[in-house]
């Protein structure tokens, strides 16, 4: 899908982004995208130092502008003089978020569970936990913020590349703190049916992948991919995708894939969007994964037709691939008219609709 501006404009825009605490790589994939919507000669993307973040951005073709900390960013910003900001690097503090708005007129965040968030003129959220208390207007939460990475646009599922042996894909994101891909791959191997299995880890995978390897090595048909993009190049043949409960469910509910989520700590934990309602198997806890309840949720799928189909009908009612459009329309409206757009995020918090953010 290429974005198309519809608006010629000598306005500015600056994205930046960083890696998540547990390096996951998707907020980087994020402002690529979203960067794609604007003119090239009036955007600039600001990237915190991170070897893995920088290495992703060169494989794109991309040189980011980057910086280390706060007092570096404020610097850059001041000398670029952004009209707009999308600011996607994570939890802020407000009187960071104050100081950049006496230079720069809007901005925008995403996920953002910080202070900061309260003086942004919209915050997108995206790893949205259940609503306690009443949101502030201009907080848009919801599966439709979640932003399409290029790359998922051009998966589809072709039920003639599936093989005879169902293909599991464990996709567990960024360091893996809790060594979760070990763990599951260590219960898959008990099970006494042909399968085949792919276990995707990252560059920044915080443990020793020889130990995975060597325990791919007692059964056929069993693989270790270390690669970033890995789980675009699998997705198409994918029988059931295990990952952990933060940006990888929505890349499986783009496409529609019989899914199963261990989250890596409490806070995934919060997360709702990967449960029963949206077409997901959530286990909990990947630290205390049973063998018995990931095998049994492997077999529901494997044994029942009927349970894989309503699992991939609830992922695809969602529509996510209509997202960037909608958010493209929402961004450019930011940079047009601030004050219009503010309305308008007052009327689509009152929407509550299944087609906008909920």
């Amino acid at each position: 899908m290429k974005y198309k501006n519809n608006e010629e404009t000598n306005k500015k825009t600056v994205f930046v982004g960083a890696v998540t605490p547990c390096h996951n790589l998707y907020p980087i994939e994020r402002i690529i995208t979203l960067s794609a919507m604007f003119d090239k000669q009036q955007t600039e993307i600001l990237v915190r130092h991170d070897e893995h973040a920088l290495n992703f951005l060169k494989q794109k073709g991309i040189t980011p502008i980057v910086y280390k900390n706060d007092k570096q960013l404020i610097a850059e910003l001041s000398k670029l003089s952004p009209d707009l900001l999308i600011h996607d690097a994570g939890n802020t503090e407000l009187p960071l978020i104050d100081h950049l708005k006496t230079f720069i007129p809007t901005i925008l965040h995403f996920d953002d569970f910080g202070e900061g968030g309260s003086s942004a003129d919209c915050v997108f959220h995206t790893l949205y936990q259940e609503k306690r208390e009443k949101l502030l207007p201009h907080f848009l939460v919801g599966p439709s913020s979640y932003v399409v990475p290029k790359q998922l646009q051009a998966i589809s599922k072709n039920a003639d590349n599936l093989s005879d042996k169902p293909h599991i894909v464990v996709a567990i994101e960024g360091s893996d703190p809790e060594n979760t891909s070990y763990r599951v791959l260590r219960h898959l191997l008990q099970l006494q049916i042909p399968i085949q299995v792919s276990v995707i880890v990252q560059m920044s995978y915080a443990h020793d992948v020889d130990e995975l390897k060597l325990m791919a090595l007692s059964r056929k048909n069993i693989k270790v991919i270390q690669k970033d993009n890995a789980l675009y190049e699998l997705l198409e043949v994918a029988d059931i995708v295990i990952c952990g409960a933060k940006y990888t469910p929505y890349k499986v509910a783009t496409i529609g894939i019989p899914c199963i989520v261990t989250c890596q700590d409490e806070l995934d934990m919060q997360h709702i969007f990967p449960t029963e309602a949206n077409g997901f198997i959530n286990l909990g806890l990947g630290k205390k994964l049973k063998q018995s309840l990931l095998q049994n949720a492997v077999m529901e799928y494997l044994l029942h037709e009927t349970r894989c189909e309503h699992a991939i009908r609830k992922q695809l009612n969602i529509d996510l691939n209509r997202n960037n459009q909608y958010i493209q329309s929402l961004l450019k409206s930011f940079i047009a008219s601030p004050a219009k757009s503010t309305a308008f995020l007052v009327e689509e918090q009152a929407k509550k609709t299944s087609g906008m953010i909920q």
